[in-house]
């Protein structure tokens, strides 16, 4: 109980710490946000947030089908409800999104929480690839602004580094499938040894997908949505709307780092490292502050509404055996 309340105090003075340091550094004041918000246009926002929208639902499409590969089909409304909960926790607690979503599966649709779990990793996984190739592209075309403000000193580790790595990873994860046989044998009756099962059979639903190339296509089409939802709000402000659509993708990365820092919602990260990717498009760290808290703000007002709204429809759904033979 200390712990967790320890890491939550934690991670709020990180968030207020970054936060007020990002807004001392911009020297932004309240009628500037005001004066913004008045210059924007609308018609994209709205725009920019149902492309959102959409990514969450193929998200949720997504996921429901490494949970088919498991034979439980809870509907896509269980699943997108879950997976807007998700995002509401993340919101107050760091890292507590993933915990959330499968509880959410578990109460709604009696999916056992350490299958759903390991599908979540899986998840995980696959959106951390999809990162690393969308990190290339942009490395592609937009080296200079990221390497300047990511990495102004960082010297990138080696292909043969790289290479150890991946192949280290690859042995723990054969060695983790190979344990499963020794778990079922000894270890089948225990807690833990059922967890375990559990996060290995939720892992290993890729394997049992009907429809790869539906899978890939949904991964693809979520990113996409990202970054076209990014890009639309740039059409939204007259400072922004002609950087064009490799700036956005820079931004896109830039703020999918500040998402992933253990703070609620990536709050002080994301406007950090946005504000600072902005600069090197020609504009000041002042005006890119402002785009960074508009373009955060937008997606925390849709998430919290959202997700608020799915956590109170849980209490109507009535539960049901998503398991099916």
């Amino acid at each position: 109980m200390f712990k967790s309340i320890a890491k939550y105090l934690i991670s709020s003075l990180l968030a207020g710490g970054l936060l007020y340091w990002a807004f001392s550094k911009s020297q932004l004041h309240w009628i500037d946000i005001l004066n913004t918000l008045q210059q924007a246009d609308y018609h994209w926002v709205a725009v920019s947030v149902v492309i959102a929208i959409l990514s969450h639902l193929l998200r949720a499409l997504r996921w429901e089908q490494l949970l088919d590969a498991m034979n439980y089909r809870p509907g896509t409304l269980r699943t997108l409800s879950a997976v807007l909960i998700g995002y509401f926790a993340n919101f107050l607690v760091p890292r507590l999104g993933e915990v959330s979503r499968c509880g959410s599966l578990k109460k709604t649709a009696d999916i056992p929480f350490e299958k759903s779990f390991g599908t979540v990793i899986t998840e995980r996984i696959v959106d951390l690839l999809s990162l690393v190739v969308l990190i290339g592209i942009t490395f592609l075309f937009e080296w200079e602004p990221l390497q300047k403000s990511l990495f102004p000193t960082l010297q990138l580790p080696s292909g043969a580094f790289i290479l150890t790595a991946s192949l280290l990873g690859l042995i723990g994860l054969g060695v983790l499938w190979k344990c499963k046989d020794f778990l079922q044998n000894i270890g089948l009756e225990s807690k833990l040894g059922q967890m375990i099962l559990g996060w290995i059979a939720g892992i290993g639903s890729i394997r049992h997908l009907d429809q790869p190339s539906k899978f890939i296509a949904y991964s693809i089409g979520i990113w996409l949505c990202y970054y076209l939802s990014t890009y639309t709000l740039f059409l939204a402000f007259p400072i922004s709307e002609n950087l064009g659509m490799n700036a956005a993708l820079t931004i896109l990365v830039m703020g999918t780092f500040g998402m992933a820092t253990p703070t609620q919602g990536g709050i002080g990260a994301y406007h950090s490292l946005v504000a600072s990717a902005f600069v090197f498009y020609s504009l000041t760290y002042k005006d890119g502050f402002m785009l960074a808290t508009f373009f955060h703000g937008t997606q925390m007002i849709t998430l919290l509404l959202l997700g608020g709204l799915s956590f109170i429809l849980t209490f109507f759904l009535p539960k049901i055996s998503s398991r099916v033979e």
